[in-house]
């Protein structure tokens, strides 16, 4: 085995198809999103992505990192994709079954091969992600201090095989809401519902969501996401992309003819990833949040879709739907150099080594 370094756009896209591969259909683990976020958010950064190979030359793991350099903590090594994207289930890639050796070969690498990091920031990592645990246990064989911290959630539903039977998961008064609304809106005439399914169909629906999007969000007295021209031009272009691979869920909902509500999520691996979304606010009284999560949750059983993923946040209608929260968490280390040690405080760091490395899966 080997690990070969990939820092140049150009030198990425060698590799796009096997990164595909081995990010099997998963939507935010893609060549397409981490190549668009570096292109739109690489900034002053430093590409740092360590592809292992087999006898054979053939690409069988990958971490999609990047450098990025500030007096306080020096090189620090960061996933792609994190910042306000806010990229959740990060992880390494790799051939199912060949996990450990990889996680072995990129500490390695990052042990004696190259030495220029003073700490490695993963953040909202999913606790039960094995290969992480096993780079962490790597690099703490290798004398790195490794510290661990409890961070937020990812809300997930195991959906059924139909929507009735989904319906009968919920509680008594939710269920009585969802039929009523199913009801007496989505089924009447005041109701359309608008799935995106052409590049046509995508220029329309956009303006509409990202319109829904902002106005709800500064009725809230926020920004809105989409103030930031960074993340619109990122996800403006990904949604093309991944249309192409039928990986995008982009909907918009209509009452009476006037845009109520709009759900911009991705697909793949038996899941819907429910990733953002805007209502009327104008229109609360008649719940279109409600409603398009009804029309987006049972398009997703039809499409016999296994997994409903609300992702991060705590945000209480996750939970009133019945999402069960998937815990994550921030790993950092720090190598075994004193210079980068005194620089990351380190002691204060030790306290939290042997006991958070089993919060992270083992083999």
């Amino acid at each position: 085995m080997a690990v070969k370094l990939f820092d140049t756009p150009d030198t990425l896209e060698t590799v796009a198809e096997e990164w595909r591969r081995l990010a099997d259909d998963h939507p935010l683990r893609g060549y397409d999103w981490h190549a668009g976020w570096w292109s739109h958010y690489g900034g002053s950064g430093q590409l740092f992505v360590l592809g292992v190979t087999d006898d054979d030359g053939r690409l069988i793991g990958l971490a999609p990192w990047r450098i990025e350099q500030s007096m306080r903590r020096g090189s620090a090594i960061r996933w792609l994709g994190d910042g306000e994207v806010c990229t959740d289930h990060l992880t390494l890639l790799a051939e199912p079954g060949l996990e450990q050796r990889v996680a072995c070969e990129i500490a390695d690498y990052l042990t004696d091969d190259f030495t220029e990091w003073d700490l490695l920031k993963l953040d909202d990592v999913d606790a039960k992600e094995a290969i992480i645990g096993q780079l962490a246990n790597a690099l703490a064989e290798r004398d790195g201090i490794v510290a661990i911290k409890e961070a937020g959630a990812c809300w997930t539903i195991d959906l059924p095989s139909d929507w009735e039977e989904f319906l009968a998961c919920q509680s008594k008064s939710h269920r009585k809401q969802l039929r009523r609304a199913e009801r007496r809106v989505l089924d009447s005439d005041r109701c359309t519902w608008h799935p995106v399914e052409t590049q046509v169909e995508l220029a329309e629906a956009w303006p509409i969501f990202v319109d829904l999007h902002q106005r709800r969000r500064q009725s809230l007295g926020e920004p809105g996401c989409f103030a930031s021209p960074r993340f619109e031009a990122f996800h403006r272009e990904l949604a093309g992309k991944l249309l192409e691979r039928d990986q995008l869920r982009l909907s918009w909902l209509e009452l009476e003819g006037r845009p109520a509500a709009a759900e911009y999520h991705f697909a793949g691996q038996g899941a819907v990833y429910a990733y953002q979304g805007g209502v009327d606010p104008d229109l609360l009284d008649d719940e279109p949040g409600r409603l398009s999560n009804i029309a987006t949750i049972k398009a997703a059983i039809e499409a016999g879709v296994t997994t409903f993923d609300f992702l991060r946040g705590d945000e209480p209608y996750k939970a009133h739907w019945r999402a069960v929260p998937k815990p994550t968490v921030h790993l950092q280390v720090v190598p075994p150099r004193q210079t980068a040690r005194f620089r990351a405080g380190a002691n204060q760091l030790a306290g939290a080594v042997r006991s958070g490395l089993k919060s992270l899966a083992k083999d």
